[in-house]
């Protein structure tokens, strides 16, 4: 019994080609994604703990990293070097300035997230608030490790 011509072995295969393209621009954005995120955050800095530590809220949209090391200094995206206290001011208006220039309205609504080193003198801490008020910054939060609770997560 025969189903079809002798000599026609015809195969129906999928064209893969576009799926593969769209994983690859997938998987490229996400390492995008990835590397700007980790690039605001400093791994060398140890983050105090506290029993009142919160996850940020998800409806801050802009967002500005500042990094205060133990001696003081503030680690940025936008530099490779720690800047000191006295240079503080200069890279947090630059910050406020193009924020200010995007904006629609011309309000800034950035959220400033002070990373302060565990060992870091409160003073250096209070000087970083101080200079962002300044600038005019009116939304300062913390990064804090949570504390466990005694006895454990159960």
């Amino acid at each position: 019994m025969s189903h079809g011509p002798s000599g026609s072995d015809i195969k129906a295969e999928p064209n893969l080609t576009p799926l593969l393209d769209m994983v690859l621009q997938l998987l490229m954005f996400f390492m995008i994604c990835v590397n700007f995120v980790t690039e605001q955050v400093n791994e060398d800095i140890q983050l105090p703990k506290a029993q009142a530590a919160r996850p940020m809220e998800k409806t801050e949209i802009d967002v500005l990293f500042l990094n205060l090391t133990a001696e003081g200094k503030l680690k940025v995206l936008s530099q490779d070097q720690a800047i000191g206290l006295p240079e503080i001011k200069v890279y947090l208006r630059r910050q406020y300035a193009d924020a200010e220039r995007v904006a629609k309205d011309g309000k800034v609504r950035t959220a400033v997230v002070i990373r302060a080193d565990q060992n870091a003198n409160y003073a250096d801490v209070f000087k970083v608030m101080q200079a962002c008020k300044e600038v005019k910054y009116n939304r300062l939060r913390f990064r804090a490790i949570m504390k466990e609770k005694p006895g454990g997560n159960a």
